[in-house]
């Protein structure tokens, strides 16, 4: 019996194992902690996903509304149409599922959690590390060039975090590229665990709350940022700060793009740029926190393709060694 039971979760999807496994030990971290009863969710902690996922399901909806006349009229077994009716919706959520699991844990988990877990702030070594590179803090070196319009720019380029991965995902998906898409939220899946697990060892608040009383510049915008600024403060997640994944996925979906679609990469990595300096400007991240999302995002890109190649459910190759057209990969799911 348990031997079936190890075979079979070996044929599983990857995702679909990994999203379990982290299910579970939430699950035993909720009991354990005591913290059932505060597992909170709200509509921010689902944009990640669930947008894409409604987008899809509508437009599958309406695909199979538009068709169901003609097949009801020709007295089809009732099992059937209706197995033939959901069957789109249901490989939406089969593929989609794992994602937005893992997405709304994280967002709904990190206000107490990690404090029950691990009660010591990284702030003041992480601030101490910015310090020994720049000499002072980015956030106070940055004071002087504070102007409302920048202020307004960078925080639509931090917001847009939230659709930029999720974006390029659904293109892939709509085009019906499953194998192009498998790899790029495997990727996504692979490096928010790392970042899950760094949150636990290193929990830290950030620059603009750590240093909350010693400024002397307010990041005024405009409306437009002060709408922004308080989206992201209320679904903004605590000691979230090393490595910055506002920065990570990101560069992430860059070394992606280079495999598949070349001609967005040097764009993708100009968008990495303005995240980079976003983070700072804004005070969310320390300068050591980017130095991290670049060690965790080629590390992610490396162990996601790693564990793709050698989890007996899957297999999967570079398209340099597959002599397919540029931005093919080949990829075999045994279940």
């Amino acid at each position: 019996m348990m031997r079936k039971c190890v075979s079979f979760i070996l044929r599983c999807r990857l995702e679909n194992v990994m999203a379990v496994g982290v299910s579970v030990l939430l699950l035993i971290l909720f009991f354990t902690t005591r913290l059932f009863r505060s597992f909170d969710l709200g509509p921010l902690n689902f944009v990640f996903i669930l947008l894409p996922v409604g987008i899809l399901g509508i437009k599958s909806l309406l695909s199979l509304l538009a068709s169901s006349g003609a097949e009801a009229d020709e007295d089809a077994d009732m099992t059937k149409y209706l197995a033939s009716f959901f069957r789109p919706l249901f490989k939406i959520v089969r593929d989609w599922f794992p994602f937005f699991l893992l997405s709304a844990c994280y967002f709904s988990l990190y206000g107490s959690l990690i404090m029950r877990i691990n009660p010591h702030l990284a702030d003041p070594f992480l601030s101490r590390l910015d310090a020994m590179m720049l000499g002072n803090q980015a956030c106070f070196l940055l004071e002087p060039w504070i102007r409302p319009w920048i202020t307004d720019f960078l925080n639509a380029v931090y917001f847009s975090h939230l659709l930029f991965f999720p974006g390029v995902a659904l293109y892939f998906y709509l085009i019906r590229e499953e194998k192009i898409f498998r790899r790029l939220m495997m990727g996504y899946l692979t490096i928010m665990l790392m970042g899950i697990v760094s949150y636990i060892l290193v929990p830290a608040v950030g620059p603009e709350k750590f240093f909350a009383d010693q400024f002397t510049h307010d990041l005024r915008g405009q409306a437009l940022s002060k709408d922004v600024a308080y989206i992201i403060d209320v679904g903004r997640v605590n000691y979230d700060c090393f490595p910055s994944l506002h920065v990570g996925i990101p560069l992430l979906l860059a070394l992606y793009l280079r495999d598949f679609r070349k001609r967005v990469f040097v764009p993708t990595l100009i968008y990495v740029a303005l995240m980079s300096f976003a983070t700072l400007y804004l005070r969310y991240h320390y300068l050591v926190d980017i130095i991290g999302a670049f060690v965790y995002a080629p590390a992610a890109y490396l162990l996601n393709d790693f564990l793709l190649r050698h989890w007996p459910g899957e297999r999967i190759l570079k398209p340099s060694t597959t002599g397919e057209a540029p931005g093919q990969v080949e990829l075999e799911t045994k279940v």
